[in-house]
């Protein structure tokens, strides 16, 4: 016989549970959820750390630049684009440039 658990919508904040991790062998280390909460952060999101040299370490959320956002949208928007452009004779005007710079 299974128990079926109503599931709550309310974030539940756990009582107990320390703030402190323990870095593994592969050197990861589990964030508390409370906190991934408070600052809005889930799975999947980049991160970047910074150390200010005196054993430190920032945990800062990654925001991509808006315009890396709008051009991988623009990527591919048109079908056929880089078809109608040649790579190749770009490529070597653009040795030829620098050759010629050299």
């Amino acid at each position: 016989m299974t128990r079926k658990v109503k599931k709550s919508s309310a974030k539940v904040i756990r009582r107990g549970r320390s703030s402190t991790s323990r870095i593994s062998t592969k050197n990861q280390v589990t964030l508390p959820v409370e906190i991934l909460r408070e600052v809005n952060m889930k799975s999947g999101d980049t991160v970047k750390f910074i150390s200010n040299g005196e054993g430190q370490i920032s945990l800062i959320k990654h925001e991509e630049p808006k315009w890396k956002i709008a051009m991988r949208e623009l990527i591919g928007s048109e079908p056929g684009l880089g078809k109608r452009y040649d790579y190749k004779k770009e490529r070597e005007e653009w040795d030829a440039t620098l050759t010629r710079r050299g």
